[in-house]
């Protein structure tokens, strides 16, 4: 009775959003105008139809076939948006700041998983230390991996506190009821407190996902976390909690939460794949990385600092063994340009570098996500952390100099004197053509990936009101999407 109720209840729901209903369209036919859309080529018509699909599936309450046709809407799309470069104002830089425990003011500390990088022992020398120099920027954060009833990695964590870097451990119980107030817990966390800087512990991470082993009793994972700060609050101050989850799936992820004052930060995982699970038939080379961050920053951002603790783009998988180094530096290039312009709460943002096609277990040796193994993702990397956005070290005490501000730039603005602009965008097309207009007339044309930056002396101008638009276009030279900012120059 249980099962046939369920199956009910299901194909009542589907009846409704199939249904024509009186005040509107049906999300079939939200369906089938999106799909003539997308024949058509008019693929902002086929992203909008595909939203409004999805809004009826929300309000249904399926969150899961809402966020399938989202994701096609987001295969579709183009999204434009352009700032300038201005220097830091105490006002805006609070409006990104809550104080938590190693929080930077304004700015995101870059961090990396290296311990399985083979091309970072092959010189000598230390991980962090060769990592640093091939990509041009020392670390803030290095990470590891940490099997509860496992000895805390003193060894490793003084050795990164020794350089400058705050270590993150992610602990990982096989059961939560082997988590206990005992000599164990207590002893990890007097090692914590020892190794001489700043921690980072990200506690039992991807709960919401049913491949973890303590992710089917929200409420005995909520008692285990607050009982484990609780001990490293009384014992080791110098660590940080965070509560991380997967992107997927979101309908369960707030059942998890352990409370504001028991979490310092929140973290979210997530990789740019080609094929999900390494099925042909389920591409994504279309989604952007920065679109897995939006539940988790609506829903935490305004009281949490964000980190993103884990994140890869594939360079290579076992589907077909293509180099794909290109995809990897585009994905690569669009989080990284998204955190500071569209996620400023995101404060941390940690690489898995990592060739999971040699070194994972058997059944996830999937892709290969190493950023040093390929001439093309090393480049892409060195620019996209190039920025002084990203931060070497972790500010204790508290961050006192601020990189350069990124304000959005808003119609009637004002901009005077030598002026930097820059955009991020994201499209349907893999090879967008940016091309910078000012009152109509070209000025600059990019071609490859990044922040799309360009420079204009507003001296040069006459007074008044002016036009900057961006326009994105695709391989065959249509254009993809356009936004026009009308400014004052004085």
């Amino acid at each position: 009775m249980p099962r046939l109720f369920c199956h009910c209840a299901v194909l009542c729901c589907l009846l409704l959003a199939f249904a024509d209903v009186a005040h509107g369209t049906s999300a079939a036919e939200y369906r089938r105008m999106a799909e003539r859309c997308v024949a058509a080529g008019d693929y902002a018509g086929a992203a909008e139809n595909y939203r409004n699909e999805a809004a009826i599936y929300r309000k249904l309450g399926d969150l899961n076939g809402a966020k399938v046709e989202e994701m096609k809407a987001e295969r579709w799309s183009t999204e434009i948006a352009m700032f300038i470069e201005t220097p830091p104002r105490q006002a805006e830089l609070q409006r990104n700041d809550t104080g938590a425990k190693f929080e930077p003011v304004y700015g995101c500390y870059l961090g990396a998983y290296l311990e399985s990088d083979q091309c970072l022992t092959r010189t000598g020398g230390n991980r962090d230390e060769v990592f640093a120099k091939l990509v041009g920027k020392k670390l803030g954060v290095c990470y590891d991996y940490c099997r509860y009833g496992q000895e805390f990695p003193l060894a490793w964590a003084r050795e990164l506190c020794r350089h400058g870097v705050a270590p993150q451990i992610a602990w990982e119980p096989e059961s939560l009821h082997a988590v206990r107030d005992d000599a164990y817990l207590r002893r990890f966390a007097r090692a914590a407190a020892s190794c001489g800087g700043p921690l980072f512990l990200r506690y039992a991470c991807e709960m919401n996902g049913d491949w973890t082993p303590y992710h089917d009793n929200p409420e005995l994972y909520k008692e285990k976390f607050r009982l484990v700060h609780d001990v490293f609050a009384r014992l080791a101050p110098n660590v940080a909690m965070i509560w991380c989850v997967n992107h997927i799936p979101e309908q369960n992820i707030a059942r998890y939460y352990p409370g504001d004052q028991y979490v310092d930060w929140v973290g979210v995982n997530f990789y740019s794949v080609y094929y999900h699970d390494n099925h042909r038939n389920r591409p994504a080379s279309f989604e952007s990385p920065a679109s897995y961050l939006k539940y988790v920053y609506q829903h935490y951002a305004a009281k949490k600092p964000i980190a993103v603790c884990e994140y890869g783009a594939t360079h290579r998988d076992t589907v077909d063994r293509v180099d794909r180094s290109a995809f990897a530096a585009a994905k690569l290039m669009q989080l990284f340009t998204a955190l500071p312009r569209l996620y400023p709460r995101v404060k941390m943002v940690d690489l898995f570098d990592c060739n999971n096609i040699a070194c994972a277990r058997a059944g996830r040796q999937l892709n290969n996500y190493c950023v040093t193994d390929s001439p093309q993702v090393l480049a892409a990397l060195k620019q996209a952390v190039a920025p002084e956005y990203f931060l070497s070290a972790v500010a204790h005490p508290r961050q006192t100099t601020y990189p350069t501000y990124l304000k959005r730039l808003m119609p009637g603005m004002t901009i005077t004197g030598n002026t930097v602009i820059t955009a991020w965008v994201k499209s349907y097309t893999e090879s967008p053509a940016i091309i910078y207009q000012l009152d109509g007339h070209p000025l600059k044309t990019i071609t490859t990936p990044g922040e799309y930056r360009m420079e204009i002396d507003t001296d040069t101008l006459t007074a008044g009101t002016h036009t900057f638009a961006l326009l994105v276009r695709d391989a065959n030279g249509k254009t993809a999407g356009k936004a026009e900012v009308p400014v004052l120059v004085r």
